[in-house]
């Protein structure tokens, strides 16, 4: 018997093990059809397949489905999927699922070219949320609660409305301002619209102080809305916090830019004296056995530099002769570019139109943008660019799990102790392993708050470290408007507290939560 039994179990085994093959070959439920997401499993089901498992029955039960991204329907394929689920008698019941199938079905309109249904589904779903009481809950509304906006504001962008679109994006921005993978995941629709609005600057202002560097994206829509004083100042900053904190790295691009901008702005003078610290410094990182990898861009923005400077100091024609030799530039920024040739192009014959000064500015934008919409809408069709914009749900506990670490500041777990020579790097590091990115970048930014307030600082500037699967972060506490704390990288250590104490709390707080509870 027990060899009858035995033989039993390995033929059930077999076909047991036979049935994942033959589901692989499946085209998937209805829901992962819709937006890649298997059905609700309840505790009850699960406690159920549990106890099946050791039964020779429970050999026979179809495991959970998993999420499959590659069985999403596409178009209006998609939408049909996610109708059958929100509607009819057999309409999926759960809010929350329900929530993640409305999105799926924007989403799937929009790649139908659907663009007024898709905003009607992004009204559905937020109607459906406020009723469940989600709207209400910051978490939700910081995460998943971002969807509303991406999704519409991407069908607004495509129904020709950009502005509108830009507008939309924004608008609850400033629930991620210091929240940093949220705040570069927001789009802002530059490629399509010329000039920075206020709330787009704001944003980028706010992405310049958790990611220096990014002070240049800023100064690069300053250069489209004519704005060079505002850029040269922007690029000086980023200049300054580079030189101040790691000097053996010290950038020669960025000393360029500034040249660049500073000319473009009239301070011919200012100009001169970052193009030379620019040189000095590119042949001092070359004798130093440590040469700069973006010398290409280098020697662009140094030759635009130079022909500003040639036609302000009044020799247009050749400055015009340098200008029009160069087909393209791909170095400095679009603004810079279409602003040196309208400058080249005034009173120029027609001859001396020609190579780079061919163009109007206005052409010149136009095939950008052209461009920058071809891209786009080719991405509409490979079923998971979009698909990006339905965000996930981070709830409390993600960052209620740092709590702890976050708000001790005497003997912080969160600073690593190294040995670094601090001439040659003045940054400290912050790091906690096996943690979610998203909300440990934002443990890292309170942290590094409550550090600054603890030894009598302002605030403090910061860096990410994104790197090989490591989400880690620099920092260095100080004053507004010392040496390597320019006021457009600054960032205020009571503001970041403000903002960010509600999303990671006290311990103390989290206790008296969960006893409400």
């Amino acid at each position: 018997m027990k060899f009858q039994s035995l033989s039993l179990g390995a033929s059930a085994l077999g076909l047991a093990l036979a049935v994942p093959a033959q589901a692989a070959d499946k085209p998937g439920s209805l829901h992962v059809q819709c937006d890649g997401q298997p059905n609700n499993v309840t505790s009850g089901e699960t406690a159920a397949r549990l106890l099946g498992a050791v039964t020779l029955l429970g050999l026979f039960a179809p495991s959970p489905e998993a999420p499959d991204a590659s069985k999403r329907k596409l178009g209006e394929a998609g939408v049909a999927a996610c109708t059958t689920l929100l509607e009819g008698d057999g309409a999926e019941g759960n809010s929350s699922r329900r929530l993640g199938l409305i999105l799926g079905r924007a989403i799937h309109r929009i790649e139908a070219k659907d663009y007024q249904a898709a905003i009607d589904d992004v009204a559905m779903a937020r109607r459906e949320a406020k009723t469940a009481g989600l709207t209400d809950n910051p978490y939700f509304m910081r995460s998943r609660g971002r969807s509303f906006d991406l999704i519409e504001s991407a069908a607004l962008l495509r129904m020709g409305r950009a502005e509108e679109a830009r507008a939309v994006s924004l608008r609850t921005a400033e629930q991620q301002q210091y929240s940093l993978f949220e705040l570069f995941s927001t789009p802002t629709y530059a490629g399509f619209i010329p000039a920075p609005s206020d709330e787009e600057d704001r944003l980028l202002s706010w992405q310049a102080k958790l990611i220096p560097p990014a002070a240049g994206m800023r100064a690069n829509r300053a250069d489209l809305a004519r704005r060079f004083a505002d850029s040269a100042r922007l690029r000086d900053a980023f200049a300054e916090f580079d030189a101040e904190h790691s000097p053996e790295f010290d950038s020669s691009v960025a000393l360029a830019s500034a040249a660049l901008a500073h000319a473009l702005a009239g301070n011919l003078d200012v100009a001169a004296e970052r193009a030379k610290a620019a040189q000095a410094n590119l042949d001092k990182r070359k004798a130093s056995g440590k040469p700069e990898e973006d010398t290409a861009e280098f020697v662009e923005l140094i030759d635009l530099y130079g022909i500003v400077d040639t036609a302000a100091r009044g020799d247009a024609k050749a400055a015009r002769r340098l200008f029009s030799a160069r087909s393209q530039w791909v170095g400095p920024s679009l603004g810079s570019v279409m602003e040196v040739s309208r400058r080249l192009r005034e009173g120029a014959a027609p001859d001396e139109l020609i190579g780079g000064l061919a163009k109007t500015p206005e052409q010149i934008w136009k095939d950008q943008s052209e461009t920058a919409r071809a891209t786009l809408l080719a991405k509409d069709s490979d079923n998971k660019t979009l698909f990006a914009l339905a965000r996930g749900l981070r709830p409390a506990a993600n960052y209620e799990n740092f709590s702890k670490n976050v708000w001790r500041t005497d003997k912080s777990k969160m600073v690593l102790k190294t040995k670094a020579d601090l001439t040659k790097f003045k940054m400290e590091t912050l790091f906690l392993p096996l943690s979610d990115p998203t909300t440990s970048m934002d443990a890292y930014v309170l942290h590094a708050a409550l550090l600054a307030k603890s030894r009598g600082h302002g605030g403090f500037v910061f860096t990410p470290i994104l790197s090989g699967g490591i989400t880690a972060a620099w920092f260095r506490t100080g004053n507004e408007g010392d040496k390597g704390f320019p006021s457009d990288l600054f960032i205020p250590a009571d503001d970041v507290i403000a903002k960010l104490s509600p999303i990671i709390p006290k311990p103390e707080t989290i206790a008296a939560r969960k006893a409400k509870r």
